[in-house]
């Protein structure tokens, strides 16, 4: 029943999608806006990390985190998905997974805690908008609460397991296998930020809100949308709090392209948005406690 639901509000959403490009020059030059903004800003930067990160791999990269006495697979996953922003938390464990490095409940407790922004969003466009202090504060906070996270998720017994030994990999196979794996993953990223992005514009068009209403609603469904609203709020304190929510939590878009993602594995969504609701409480007290 909930499935006919969502798939009643979805159709009728769709119609209204098509109804409206029909008439309407602002969805195309909307279109356009956003895809230069792709383009431009996320693809080039999240492109080339996600190709070279997969490469590392092929190439042993964990196994030399390893022989430094860390714990390689849980490293890699948290450092990449700090430094690329979300949602590669969900496309670097998926990759593991795949390829018989990390386990099924590996999988699933990485999937917790990796939800990170890109740390130069916050301190670029974010600083811009309300303060390099209060986007290092953000920063900071973020940080923190999804390694509370990690702490309280860890399996408290070690799992051993026999993991398939990496054969050696030809790097035109190993490019082509990156190559494929990052479009694929920029595409949904695209793909999904576009289409709740043209859902705010049409919603917006017709329906006048409050400041306050008008951030909450762009922020739900699309979180950059959201962030760049803000500014028609005065109060700085209330802004960096409602961009701490949208980055903690996450918008539609945000889970759709970690379902997406995660849909053909062993991974459960419903460990994601445990840890979202997580991070979002533990960030908004430890922002108003620093």
């Amino acid at each position: 029943m909930k499935r006919n639901y969502q798939n009643i509000v979805l159709f009728i959403i769709l119609i209204l999608l098509m109804t409206y490009l029909l008439n309407a020059n602002i969805i195309v030059k909307s279109i356009l806006d956003y895809t230069n903004l792709f383009i431009t800003k996320l693809f080039p930067t999240s492109f080339i990390i996600y190709i070279t990160s997969s490469i590392l791999v092929d190439y042993g990269l964990i196994n030399l985190i390893s022989k430094l006495k860390l714990n390689g697979n849980t490293t890699y996953v948290t450092v990449m998905s700090f430094i690329s922003g979300f949602p590669s938390g969900a496309k670097y464990t998926k990759e593991l997974l795949d390829k018989n490095l990390i386990s099924e409940r590996e999988a699933n407790y990485l999937i917790t805690y990796t939800n990170f922004p890109n740390p130069l969003f916050i301190l670029g466009t974010v600083s811009t908008i309300i303060g390099k202090n209060y986007a290092l504060k953000i920063l900071l906070v973020i940080t923190i609460s999804n390694l509370i996270i990690a702490f309280l998720f860890k399996p408290r017994e070690k799992e051993i397991i026999k993991y398939k030994k990496q054969s050696p990999i030809d790097f035109a196979v190993s490019l082509k296998n990156a190559t494929d794996s990052s479009i694929r993953t920029l595409l949904i990223v695209y793909s999904s930020s576009l289409f709740f992005y043209l859902i705010t514009v049409i919603i917006n068009t017709y329906i006048t809100l409050s400041p306050l209403g008008y951030v909450l609603l762009n922020g739900i469904f699309d979180l950059t949308k959201g962030i760049f609203s803000t500014p028609i709020i005065s109060s700085i304190l209330v802004r960096s709090i409602i961009i701490l929510i949208f980055l903690s939590m996450g918008s539609i878009s945000i889970h759709i392209q970690i379902k997406s993602i995660i849909a053909d594995t062993s991974i459960k969504y419903r460990n994601y948005l445990v840890g979202r609701i997580l991070q979002t409480i533990i960030s908004i007290l430890l922002f108003l406690l620093i």
